[in-house]
Formats: C-alpha cells, sequence, structure tokens
C-alpha cells in the first residue's frame, strides 16, 4: 500500500474509532461527510467532538449519568449558546491536556477549529431537523491575533546550509553521527524545505517516482487529500539527484522501499525526526531563533521569499497548495527592506 494511502487509512480508522463511543447521530453525521473530507478532518472533527462529549458529561448534571452513546438528538435540542460559551471558556482555561506535558491552554486558533467543529455537527442536526436552530451561530468569534511571522534571512539560509554540510560547531557528540550520508540526506532536505514550500508531511511522503528530473518537479500529496507538483531550481536539483546517488544507497533500503529520504535503519523518515533534525542544526547556525524555526518555518522563509521577489500573493498561494488565499495573506508582512523600498512614491 502507498505511504500516502496509508496514512489516510489510518486517519480513517482512528475518526472511526473515536465515532463509535459518541452518539450515533454523531456516526451518521461522520457519514454523511466523510465522501468529501479527508481521514485527517475526520480525525480532527472527532477529536474535538470527543472533547465536547465529555466536557458535557463532567459539567452538566444532565448528562453526568448519561453513556456518552446514550445521548440524544433531543438532548442536544436543549443545549443552547450558554452550555457552548461554557465549553469554549474550558478551553481558555489551563489544563493538563497531554499526559506528557503540563499545564496549557488552548490559543483562539485552537478554539476556533473546535467552533468549525460543532458548528458543522450542530449544522446538520438542524438540517435534518433534529433540533430546532443552531446554538453556535450565536457565539461571536473571538479575535485571533496575528503572530509574528518567524523566517530565515538570506545569511541565515546560508549558515544553515553550511552547518548541514560541513558539521562544523557541531557537539561532539552529533559529529560521530555526522556523515557523509547523513550531511547529503540533511543538506536535501532543508533545500527542498526552502526552495518549494513544502510542509513536513508532503516531505516524508515522497517517494522516489514522485521526482521527474526531466521536468524539474516532484509531486507531492497535499493536505487536502490532492496530488500537486512544485518545481525545483537547478541548485536543489543537484543537491537531491547528489543525495539519491551517494546518499540514500548508504541507508542500505530493501528493494521495495519507495520512501526518498530514510533513516538509519533504511525505512522512510518520520515527521518528528525531520523536526528533530532542524532544531539541532537550527541551535548551532542560529541560535537566537532556534526555538521558534521548524519545518513550518522553513516553509514560510520560502513564501517570504517569493512574495518580496514577485509581489504577487495568488501565484504564491499556488506555489504553497492553499486552498485560499486568505491561508496565504498570512505571509504578507511589511519588511523594513519592503518599507524603505517604496520611501518616495508619495512624492509627486
Amino acid at each position: 500500500m502507498k505511504y500516502k494511502d496509508q496514512k489516510e487509512n489510518e486517519a480513517r480508522l482512528k475518526a472511526d474509532a473515536i465515532s463509535k463511543k459518541l452518539p450515533n447521530f454523531v456516526r451518521q453525521f461522520f457519514m454523511s461527510e466523510e465522501n468529501h473530507l479527508s481521514g485527517m478532518t475526520l480525525y480532527s472533527y472527532a477529536s474535538q467532538l470527543k472533547t465536547f462529549f465529555e466536557f458535557l458529561k463532567e459539567s452538566n448534571p444532565y448528562f453526568g449519568s448519561k453513556d456518552l452513546r446514550m445521548i440524544t438528538t433531543d438532548d442536544m435540542g436543549m443545549l443552547t449558546d450558554v452550555d457552548i460559551a461554557e465549553f469554549l471558556h474550558d478551553l481558555r482555561m489551563p489544563r493538563k491536556r497531554n499526559s506528557n506535558a503540563g499545564e496549557s491552554v488552548c490559543s483562539e486558533t485552537t478554539i476556533m477549529h473546535y467552533m468549525v467543529s460543532l458548528n458543522r455537527l450542530f449544522n446538520y442536526l438542524a438540517s435534518h431537523r433534529y433540533i430546532r436552530s443552531n446554538p453556535v451561530e450565536l457565539i461571536k468569534r473571538g479575535r485571533v491575533k496575528k503572530k509574528e511571522i518567524v523566517y530565515l534571512e538570506r545569511d541565515e539560509k546560508q549558515e544553515l546550509l553550511s552547518v548541514i554540510q560541513s558539521g562544523d560547531k557541531l557537539t561532539a557528540n552529533q559529529k560521530k553521527f555526522h556523515d557523509m550520508k547523513t550531511s547529503k540526506r540533511d543538506t536535501a532536505i532543508c533545500t527542498i524545505f526552502l526552495d518549494t514550500g513544502i510542509r513536513v508531511s508532503e516531505l516524508v511522503g515522497m517517494n522516489l517516482n514522485d521526482i521527474n528530473f526531466n521536468k524539474h518537479g516532484i509531486r507531492v500529496f497535499r493536505k487536502g487529500g490532492n496530488f500537486d507538483t512544485v518545481y525545483m531550481s537547478d541548485r536543489a536539483e543537484e543537491i537531491i539527484s547528489d543525495y539519491l546517488d551517494n546518499g540514500r544507497p548508504s541507508y542500505k533500503p530493501s528493494d521495495k522501499e519507495e520512501a526518498v529520504f530514510l533513516n538509519r535503519s533504511g525505512n522512510r523518515i518520520s515527521v518528528r525526526s525531520v523536526e528533530k533534525l532542524i532544531k539541532k542544526y537550527m541551535l548551532t547556525a542560529v541560535p537566537d531563533k532556534a526555538d521558534r524555526i521548524t519545518p513550518h518555518k522553513l516553509r514560510t522563509t520560502f513564501a517570504e521569499n517569493m512574495l518580496m521577489k514577485t509581489g504577487d500573493v495568488e501565484k504564491v498561494q499556488k506555489l504553497m497548495g492553499h486552498s485560499s488565499i486568505s491561508s496565504t495573506m498570512h505571509y504578507v508582512t511589511s519588511t523594513e527592506e519592503a518599507i524603505e523600498a517604496v520611501r518616495n512614491l508619495s512624492q509627486d
């Protein structure tokens, strides 16, 4: 089975497993949505709705004695916007939400995601006349603060690639594992991020037959479940080709292994491993940004670079694989260079 199909099936199975523990009408809701939503979206909805129903059971005396599967559409019809507001308030409170971490609060962005899940469920119930109206529609959306956009400057990108290629400044222990194949692999990984702006999941999912050197393209499986082609520069092609010829074989993959990027066991590298290697090199190359630069921030670096060079938001939208231009607009910043460049435009 292809890696992309495997991950999609895994997400759908996890979503289905969660929905089986929820009220029957939730399963019906998922069955009405599953033909046009990706597995990861379904899994996200399932996880968030599970949190909502668990909150009802823990905080509302009426639901306290009910098994989650026994909650009915009549029960849902009794809920008001006050119940929804109380749930959103609880999400904003410090809680131990992960067994491996301390207390945390949900960001406004995360809360907006919860509201989307709830809104879709209540819209489903209202459209099928199980309830009179959708109480989520009465909730005023919170204002999501625009985060500072963090990305690498030109000299910082060069320093990052230099550290990966040479191994200079790495600790003695890190240098033990920084051999030729690792250097070539990690250089190719960072170059692809900076050259194409793909997501870390898209990079990890790359197979050998996704790379077409004749057309200078890489086929990637996008977040929404569609395939797309991103294009490499000549320099990126050289680096990737060098890794495939002189780095990848040293990992000794089996003949059946299709993945482009491998771990030390010769299997497909994981998202977590890629995140850790970026952090390792950033601590050495650009330590003042090491705690803020992730694979996604290398994607941001690509977006910022392309926006500065082209000024074309729609073109960058296509390059980034965004379905909505509003997603691309998050990357539009007024940098000092951009401000300085237009300083005389007001003059007649």
